[in-house]
């Protein structure tokens, strides 16, 4: 059976598993529920089966691998990683994943208010303040490395593209003091394994 991997018909928290999925050749079931529109976000597509599937935490996303059942989008990007082989075998190597993965989610968590309050001119203006302190330390970081943590890629820089993509979308301009990142993202862009799900996008 192939995996299930669901979530609301968005990118949101999701888009960065698929393209984890896409770019390993995970053949899986891409299952969308779909959210309503705002204000409301009307969530009841997904409440019939929220407590029928299993689900030691029922959440969105979640991920079915045969018996194995899993929520949270971390964990479920750190499982698919592991279980292909991308995760390395030293501790402080694993360390530095999390770590990276954890300031991913919260430029996610900086950017995610954008679309969800009714003054977008103040959360806009908000979001760039965050912007100017989070992506000098992500250049800085990222250096003369072609992916965050260094040759190979790894799940975090999934988390970060996508996000980098989306916030591109909304803020055309907010990568443009930052050319590592351009060409971080430009590469990524480029994987031939994602190229062309990307520009169907």
């Amino acid at each position: 059976m192939v995996p299930i991997f669901a979530y609301w018909n968005v990118k949101g928290l999701g888009e960065q598993i698929r393209l984890l999925l896409r770019y390993l050749g995970v053949e899986f079931t891409d299952k969308q529920y779909k959210i309503g529109p705002a204000p409301t976000y009307d969530r009841s597509a997904w409440l019939p089966e929220k407590f029928s599937l299993g689900l030691d935490f029922p959440n969105l996303p979640y991920y079915i691998d045969d018996d194995f059942k899993l929520t949270q989008s971390g964990a479920i990007l750190e499982y698919i990683a592991d279980k292909h082989g991308m995760i390395p075998d030293c501790k402080k190597q694993r360390a530095v994943l999390h770590m990276l993965q954890c300031e991913v989610v919260d430029l996610r968590i900086a950017f995610a208010k954008t679309g969800y309050y009714p003054d977008c001119k103040k959360v806009k203006q908000d979001f760039l303040e965050a912007l100017a302190q989070k992506l000098p330390n992500f250049e800085a970081y990222l250096g003369e490395k072609e992916w965050l943590t260094g040759d190979k890629i790894n799940y975090p820089d999934f988390g970060l593209c996508d996000l980098l993509m989306q916030m591109s979308r909304f803020e055309p301009t907010c990568l443009q003091k930052y050319p590592k990142l351009q060409a971080y993202l430009s590469r990524f862009e480029n994987l031939p394994a994602l190229k062309d799900y990307l520009a169907s996008k």
